[in-house]
């Protein structure tokens, strides 16, 4: 993962410049900017000190493209947090999130949940891009992080999408880190799928809300609701079979059949 994302940043840019194509945007990630417990997380913030490979991958493909910049090459870079949204072809990590504090449990603990609708990210590169940065390119930088959940306001809100009541137990925040750094340690002579880590446990309980003021003051534009984006996911998680008709309580769509999953359950 870390070869061919760093790799192939390198070679879809450098290539680009090569060639002299004026109007360039990057899709990094608001983890490249992480540091835990910080206040706050705008453009101006440091890169960050990662462990994952995906992490590390998007940090260090940043390095990359920042030098670009320097070099007055005309890139713009956003910074998604968490991108939910309908319509996933492959089910992203955070949209597998969404079905598992849906279907499953949604623990609370410190800080909470920052996320932006596929669609709103979608409107912001169309955006940008027709809005080419034409000078001070280093400036060309934008968080584009959507809305900040505290965890019991997410179980709130989704209680009163769903109609019903989620599996919410509160966990210490220390004892989920000691979860995920346990996880890595069985990983390492046994690996298997978990999205369980030292690191994931760190930003679920240590999340420095993304500020996303510079896009929007440029851009004008807003983010939807987070009843909208919630409610269209859910539905979409249920039609596709990745969510069960009854942990979906009203959002279940109307005149729909129960789709046969992956595990052979509805």
């Amino acid at each position: 993962m870390y070869d061919t994302n760093v790799c192939a940043t390198k070679a879809v840019l450098g290539a680009a410049r090569a060639v002299g194509i004026g109007n360039l945007l990057y899709v990094s990630s608001v983890l490249a900017l992480f540091h835990p417990g910080a206040s706050r997380i705008d453009e101006s913030t440091p890169l960050a000190d990662l462990s994952e490979a995906y992490s590390r991958s998007k940090r260090d493909s940043e390095a990359y493209v920042r030098g670009l910049q320097q070099q007055s090459v005309p890139v713009q870079i956003t910074y998604p947090t968490a991108v939910i949204g309908p319509d996933d072809p492959k089910l992203s990590a955070a949209n597998r999130g969404q079905a598992s504090l849906v279907g499953q449990m949604l623990p609370r603990s410190k800080t909470g949940f920052q996320c932006v609708d596929v669609r709103d990210l979608a409107q912001a590169h169309v955006w940008l891009l027709k809005h080419p940065a034409d000078r001070e390119f280093e400036s060309a930088r934008y968080i584009v992080g959507g809305h900040v959940y505290p965890w019991d306001e997410l179980r709130l809100r989704l209680e009163a999408l769903l109609g019903r009541r989620i599996f919410s137990p509160r966990v210490p925040p220390r004892l989920m880190r000691f979860m995920g750094a346990t996880a890595d340690r069985v990983k390492a002579p046994v690996p298997f799928e978990t999205q369980i880590s030292a690191e994931s446990m760190t930003i679920n309980t240590q999340w420095s809300p993304a500020d996303s003021s510079r896009f929007l003051t440029r851009s004008g534009l807003c983010f939807r609701s987070g009843d909208e984006t919630f409610g269209d996911t859910i539905r979409w998680l249920v039609e596709t079979g990745h969510v069960p008709h009854k942990k979906a309580g009203r959002l279940v769509p109307t005149g729909t059949v129960p789709v046969i999953g992956k595990h052979g359950a509805p």
